[in-house]
């Protein structure tokens, strides 16, 4: 299988529980989102919007619209989804959320035309605000000349599934009482700035652990990396979906 840069691969096949100490994924999160009465379901709201704006963002701005215009539209777009409960035709049966959600985006741009103005913000005490979100997040939103914008939807989605494994897992490490190892992890397989993967004897000797102790951390957060990842990809797929092939998909979609 071909290597992802930025993350451990190959990714083995193992069978994966669902945490109950962690959100769940995108299918349980959107429903339990569409109920704003309670602290739950606005801390499900907010957590999806954190999540998977990114992805809407773009693909509205490789459409054409200015910075601050593709900010209202997002906006908009995430409080006509939940307060006009677009999530109910939607069926985990009949496949990925992903297209689902990018299928409804399209939509909502059409129908929206260049001059019509945002909807009113009926739950602006309660919901994320975009532009929070995008002077709080790194990284440039021109959109790119090489990808269509249904093509930057779903990079952008393959970097929100990991940045979201990536934080359970975290929470994971720090649940167990090891958030050394979550270093571990990262300073393995993510790397700060532009600089190479360093050894187990260099992390070792960093940490002022035995190298033994580093080789035993990366085993345990590889493998619950996996499990996590597995437990996400599931939570977003049908089930006539293949999930070795969504992430090899996955893989392929960072990899481009």
């Amino acid at each position: 299988m071909k290597t992802c840069p930025g993350h451990p691969a190959p990714l083995p096949v193992m069978d994966s529980k669902t945490d109950p100490r962690f959100p769940p994924t995108d299918w349980g999160l959107v429903h339990s989102a569409q109920d704003r009465q309670n602290a739950a379901g606005r801390d499900a709201l907010n957590r999806c919007i954190s999540a998977y704006w990114k992805p809407v963002f773009f693909f509205i701005r490789a459409k054409g619209y200015p910075l601050h215009r593709a900010e209202e539209l997002t906006q908009d777009f995430f409080l006509k989804f939940f307060s006009r409960d677009w999530i109910r035709p939607a069926d985990q049966q009949r496949g990925k959320f992903r297209t689902f959600l990018l299928a409804i985006l399209s939509r909502f741009l059409a129908d929206e035309g260049p001059q019509r103005k945002p909807f009113q913000l009926a739950f602006d005490d309660q919901m994320v605000v975009i532009s929070a979100l995008r002077v709080a997040s790194e990284g440039s939103f021109e959109p790119s000349d090489q990808r269509t914008p249904e093509a930057l939807f779903m990079r952008e989605w393959a970097k929100a599934v990991m940045a979201t494994v990536d934080k359970s897992l975290e929470l994971w490490c720090f649940v167990q009482g090891r958030p050394d190892w979550y270093r571990v992890f990262r300073e393995t397989y993510f790397p700060a700035g532009e600089s190479s993967r360093i050894s187990q004897q260099e992390l070792a000797q960093r940490l002022e652990v035995t190298r033994d102790k580093v080789r035993y951390a990366l085993a345990e957060t590889h493998r619950k990396f996996v499990e996590l990842l597995r437990a996400e990809v599931a939570g977003q797929v049908g089930p006539d979906d293949d999930l070795e092939t969504e992430i090899r998909d996955l893989e392929s979609l960072l990899a481009d």
